[in-house]
């Protein structure tokens, strides 16, 4: 008779747990962790298995491969995590962005960090998705306007704590601006940049949202850059978001630095100016260039 139970192997098990598998042998042996066993004396462990193990066995609940864990919840992103199963975690952070739940999100960015997936792989494939979610519920009067505000708003205070857990490499390659023009609203992709780009041993010069360019040209005087990017997700008045565009790549290519551009509102302008080395159209993007 089939069964949709979702049960998991010895080697599965342990990987969740965060031990190897001749520990899980030991504690089934043991009677301290349940299990099924199949007619070929295989260990099958469903779900209530391990939560009631980490029940009984609080002190055995260390931080392990991925995070510490407490419950159910827990031990279902652990294994969606190790599964790499992108479909399920949108769903489930999304959930989590709209209840205003940061430390359940920020639980997922760090599990997938320290489960060595790629920053720009999760952004690609968990931020970037949920944002465009969210745009459209809210464009389809499915939200608020102040609904969309919270959600948004939680998963970038959860996104920039994960910054405290990225490896930064000592050595320096570089110097990186990221800005945003005098009327962006939004700075979260700029801050994934960040995120990246810092990973990547940049020396991260970070603006956000609403940079007016008045006196720009001091910090790239006093600082440097190599590197310059804009971020731009919507824009109103083409016009002089156009010039200010210019006068940007012109001071850039003034100082001999790099400019990469990204995000919706680039097809608004014309970009092809001096200094513009390459239009990013995905965070995996930054991470090459």
């Amino acid at each position: 008779m089939a069964t949709d139970i979702q049960t998991f192997n010895s080697q599965e098990a342990a990987k969740i747990l965060g031990v190897n598998v001749s520990t899980i042998k030991r504690w089934t042996e043991e009677g301290k962790l349940e299990c099924v066993k199949t007619a070929g004396g295989h260990r099958k462990f469903m779900m209530q298995h391990l939560s009631g193990f980490l029940k009984q066995n609080k002190k055995k609940n260390s931080r392990v491969n991925l995070f510490p864990l407490e419950n159910e919840t827990d031990l279902k992103i652990s294994h969606y995590i190790l599964r790499g199963d992108f479909e399920y975690l949108t769903d489930f952070v999304e959930d989590q962005a709209f209840a205003c739940n940061r430390d359940q999100i920020q639980q997922v960015l760090n599990g997938l960090y320290l489960g060595q997936y790629p920053l720009h792989e999760i952004f690609d494939r968990l931020i970037t998705p949920i944002m465009y979610r969210i745009g459209e519920r809210w464009q389809q009067n499915e939200i608020a306007i102040s609904e969309e505000h919270l959600a948004s708003q939680t998963i970038r205070d959860s996104m920039i704590r994960l910054q405290g857990i990225i490896r930064v490499p000592r050595r320096k390659t570089g110097t990186a601006l990221c800005l945003s023009f005098s009327t962006e609203l939004h700075d979260m992709a700029l801050k994934m940049i960040d995120h990246i780009l810092e990973s990547r041993g940049f020396k991260v010069l970070f603006s956000g949202q609403i940079t007016p360019i008045l006196k720009i040209e001091n910090v790239f005087d006093k600082l440097r850059p190599d590197r310059v990017y804009i971020s731009s997700t919507y824009i109103g008045d083409v016009e002089t978001t156009q010039k200010e565009f210019d006068e940007l790549c012109r001071i850039s290519d003034a100082y001999g630095a790099d400019v990469f551009i990204g995000g919706g509102g680039f097809d608004s302008l014309i970009t092809d100016r001096p200094g513009v080395v390459k239009r990013l159209h995905s965070f995996r993007d930054v991470a090459t260039y």
